[in-house]
């Protein structure tokens, strides 16, 4: 018997105990150990002093300019010091970085070009788990009232953790024998309003955010500790437009029909929605730190941090399906470039082999999310001598999430047409199934909202006496859970050496046990018994759009409570998502899947500083050596294994456990070099080669194989072989420091990047050998070829990346009064590539470009601070770029060029005042409420359009 399970209790008791054994090892050892990357902030202590972000940008120029390689800071030294909401936001206002938008806050990273999936993060060094169901990282867990430094490293040191060709990011929470001050308090609470939640229904306006914070020092300086807790209640809201794909003409059920007689097919698209998305969020996150150091020589440091995100949401609307069918009458069509965008639509039942044409659906949807993510982190460091420090570092992290993925579907039916019987106590027949009876008339206006004329539905009606209205047809419930877990320890020795050119040497390991898990389950079938049924009026609301969507002529629709239409149609079982006879589909198990992956990694590093041509000269180049050994375990279907129905699912006897995977080498060098060339004046050069290691789902050794009646085989899945992304890597910047108070910095990068993962075609790929017994050939006992077509990941050929990136950060100090309090922050990217993959979703095979690559970032700031008043306008401008559909499973679409704009206000008491230590501010973000626009390929395709709202704050933080 087999099957997946998920025991949370077993992996947190086995994890932690692994690291339990770890620290208890440290602590027996008493011997040296550092977290694997101390950052800049700890090292100059005396020079961070921030009261404002005039002092978070001076300090974030300082620690550039000491730093060995090159990197990207935003700073505060101060729990909730970072000036933005979300960690997210402030990283994306530095050179090379911009944010993708969930839900309308900053949520995942690009850097210079490169998506998320290219984009490694860390927590104070160590490597982080994702609760995304891959391995990117969801910024907007990590609320920026917990972390007091963010760091882009865009080139990398041999000692830094492999893993990122776009860039790594760490983030750093505070070290409180650092602190001038034996104790520091802070309380910080904001509430928040969006104006456009009030639209979705059930959603409320307003929000909170909440923080609260001590550092302490105790027995002479020897003990620290730091707890702090932050709690978001908001809501997350989104109007949306959402056009389905164009796929090829003759493919995926589109029709091969020429409307405008030029002689080549159009392609058709699916349909569209309009939707109300909306609910509430609870993010609550803790950290603690807790260092110890006995004597000058012994430093033992332990923290932690802690998330835990409740996302309850739902998606609510109306839906026009099947435009594609290919009996539909379409009058005064509008076709582009061969695509059809618009026209009068008649739903005519024929050919397409499911009896009906033209249909309209509401939309119900439950999709709420829980996610938990923890990481613990334990440190001892040893100072031998004054020349010698070895350090040991052991970790713990995990992260899981719970995507619930329910529904119901409400179709419109008629009477007059079917007797009513036994079998159809109402009496009705589906609408789509009447010829002429569902009419559509809309036209697509490209990345802005389309012109809906008129849609011969009401979808507001659920009352069938009136002879037609939506009836409860439907439901899903196919839930999906992700765990993901990492256990690693390592251990660093740093030589100095008085030598006129070596400043010392430093070598050391890291092994690191990797395990990921996704279960699909599907619970009762997809239709209602006894259905359709007419659901009560007294849990139906009525829902609609405003505004610009309103004027589009996006229709009012009704809004079904999904809990009580799961009661009418099964019984309280299925209402408290706690159903009796849970069914585990073929598509499920085939979606579900475990990886584990371990890495031997070691390195050294050699750090110079001495003098060329009379000029100071430092830097450092090194080597790091990693081994991998992955694997991903499966249940393959088996023809030769049949199901015992006595066993309760999700148990499958037709079902048998594969694991397949792959071991392999790199060896990744590394080297940077600085010139002063003066005082104020540095020279950068970088040379490195990096990976980025494959997406979960893409190693998943799920295979589906089909038996056509000629006997050839042919499927699809994971590639639990893939190799990572793989980069030689060049920098070279040129920065010019005006004093503490600014910078002047323009740079040059270029990726060559030696493989890229793409989807592709394996003409000859042996099933029999990869586990996998192909089916018989339909209606007999002949098996399937053994080899056959199969699509996967694979990794195909490289190209390049190369890019500018311009940073001016001033404060005016020397003007003169009140202007004194003036600054600028500037930050410009230009990216290119020639990488490119095929696309079909806009009914042609075109070539776009490579994922998360806008040519152009532009972030400007400007503030003011002086007397304890400050101001600041913030925008953050990225060009088009290519991204995944909003709603719409692994679809890949062209973002339109976005400009989103924050402002803030803030007054701060002087220290002689009786209210010294508070702080009050107002916040606005999304000030224009810019949408996301995205399109199939070329602007006239309309994919997605999406509004979030504006978002206000208003609030106080005191410091004590």
């Amino acid at each position: 018997m087999a099957k997946f399970q998920f025991n949370s209790a077993r992996q947190f008791a086995h994890g932690a105990s692994r690291f339990a054994l770890g620290t208890a090892i440290l602590v027996a050892l008493a011997s040296p150990a550092a977290a694997q990357d101390a950052t800049p902030a700890e090292d100059e202590e005396d020079a961070i002093v921030v009261t404002g972000f005039r002092a978070s940008i001076e300090n974030a120029i300082a620690l550039k300019r000491e730093s060995d390689f090159i990197v990207d800071i935003v700073s505060s030294d101060d729990i909730a010091g970072l000036p933005d909401v979300s960690i997210a936001e402030s990283l994306a206002r530095l050179p090379g970085v911009s944010a993708q938008r969930t839900g309308g806050q900053a949520s995942a990273i690009n850097i210079r070009g490169l998506s998320q999936d290219l984009v490694s993060a860390s927590l104070n060094g160590r490597e982080q788990v994702a609760t995304s169901g891959n391995r990117t990282i969801e910024f907007d867990q990590y609320p920026s009232e917990l972390v007091n430094q963010a760091a882009v490293y865009k080139s990398p040191l041999a000692r830094h953790i492999e893993g990122g060709i776009g860039g790594k990011i760490d983030l750093q929470t505070v070290r409180p024998l650092n602190n001038r001050d034996n104790f520091k308090g802070q309380v910080n609470i904001r509430g928040l309003y969006n104006d456009r939640a009030s639209e979705s229904p059930d959603v409320g306006s307003t929000g909170y955010r909440a923080s609260g914070s001590i550092q302490l020092k105790l027995a002479d300086d020897t003990i620290g500790f730091a707890l702090g807790y932050a709690r978001l209640f908001q809501p997350n809201v989104a109007t949306r437009f959402v056009q389905f794909d164009f796929p090829t003409p003759g493919n995926g059920g589109s029709p091969t029909r020429d409307l405008d007689g030029n002689g080549t097919p159009d392609a058709f698209n699916f349909g569209f929605e309009g939707i109300q998305f909306g609910g509430r969020e609870t993010r609550d996150a803790v950290i603690s730190v807790l260092q110890w150091e006995p004597s000058d020589s012994v430093r033992f440091l332990v923290d932690g941090y802690y998330s835990k995100f409740k996302s309850d949401v739902a998606r609510r609307g109306f839906r026009v399906v099947s435009t594609q069918s290919g009996d539909n009458q379409i009058n005064n069509p509008v076709v582009i470039n061969d695509a059809l965008v618009g026209g009068v639509f008649t739903n005519q039942v024929g050919s397409n082999g499911f009896g009906f044409g033209l249909g309209t659906e509401l939309v119900n949807q439950d999709e709420s999310r829980r996610d938990e993510l923890y990481t613990i982190g334990g440190n001892l460091a040893y100072d031998f001598s004054d020349n010698i420090t070895a350090s040991v570092d052991v970790s713990y992290s995990s992260g899981t999430s719970f995507f619930n993925n329910s529904g119901i579907n409400l179709r419109p039916y008629v009477t007059g047409v079917s007797p009513v019987s036994a079998q159809n106590p109402l009496g009705v027949i589906r609408a789509d199934q009447v010829p002429g009876n569902i009419i559509v008339d809309y036209r697509l206006n490209g990345i802005n909202l389309p012109t809906i004329n008129s849609i011969s539905t009401d979808f507001t009606d659920t009352d069938i006496a009136g002879g037609s209205a939506f009836l409860l047809d439907g439901q899903f419930l196919v839930p999906q859970r992700d765990e993901d877990e990492l256990f690693a320890v390592a251990g660093d020795v740093s030589i100095a050496m008085d030598d006129n050119f070596f400043k010392s040497v430093e070598f050391g390991f890291r092994y690191a046990d990797r395990n990921a898990q996704r279960v699909v389950t599907s619970f009762n079938t997809f239709g209602i018994p006894g259905g359709p049924l007419q659901v009560p009026a007294d849990i139906v609301k009525i829902g609609g759009f405003s505004g610009g969507f309103a004027g589009a002529g996006l229709p009012n629709f009704a809004v079904v409570d999904i809990d009580k239409a799961f009661n009418l149609a099964f019984g309280n079982n299925l209402g408290s998502r706690q159903p009796t006879d849970q069914i585990t589909f073929d598509f499920t198990i085939d979606q579900s899947f475990r990886i584990k992956e371990e890495t031997l990694a070691g390195y050294s590093q050699v750090n110079f500083d001495t003098t060329l041509g009379g000029l100071g000269f430092r830097g450092n180049f090194g080597l790091r050596v990693v081994k991998t050994d992955q694997s991903s375990t499966v249940l393959f279907a088996d023809p030769n294994l049949q199901d015992d129905p006595a066993t309760p699912p999700p148990a499958r006897e037709n079902r048998r456990l594969v694991t397949r995977g792959d071991k392999f080498t790199d060896f990744l060098p590394s080297a940077n070099m600085i010139l002063d060339l003066s005082d104020s004046d540095l020279l950068r050069l970088s040379y490195s080669r990096q990976i980025s290691r494959p997406r979960f789902f893409e190693l998943r050794g799920s295979i589906s194989v089909n038996t056509g009646s000629d006997g050839n085989t042919s499927g699809s899945g994971g590639n639990p072989s893939l190799q990572p992304f793989r980069a030689n890597q060049f920098d070279l910047s040129y920065e010019h420091y005006l004093g503490r108070s600014g910078i002047i910095a323009i740079g040059a990068f270029y990726k060559d990047l030696r493989s890229f993962i793409i989807n592709d075609n394996i003409a000859n790929f042996n099933f029999v050998e990869n586990g996998v017994t192909p089916p018989p050939i339909p209606g007999t006992n002949i098996p399937g070829n053994a080899t056959g077509s199969f699509g996967a990941p694979i990794n195909g050929d490289g190209g390049y990346v190369w890019g500018i990136e311009f940073q001016l950060s001033k404060t005016f100090t020397e003007l003169p009064a009140p202007f004194d309090g003036l600054g600028v922050q500037l930050n410009y990217a230009y990216s290119e590539s020639d990488l490119n993959f095929p696309s079909s979703t806009s009914g042609a095979n075109i070539n776009l470009p490579l994922p998360g690559l806008s040519r152009h970032v532009f972030n400007p700031v400007v503030f003011y601070e002086k007397s304890g008043f400050g101001a600041r306008v913030s925008a953050r401008h990225r060009s088009s770029f290519v991204s995944p559909q909003i709603g719409i499973s692994e679809l890949i679409l062209t973002s339109a060029p976005e400009t989103v704009v924050d402002a803030q206000l803030s007054y701060e008491f002087h220290v002689s005042s009786a209210l010294a230590g508070l702080k009050l501010l107002a916040q606005a973000n999304n000030l224009t409420d810019e949408p996301t626009r995205t399109f199939f390929g070329r602007e006239d395709q309309t994919g997605t359009l999406q509004n979030f709202g504006r978002t206000f704050f208003l609030g106080a933080t005191f410091n004590f």
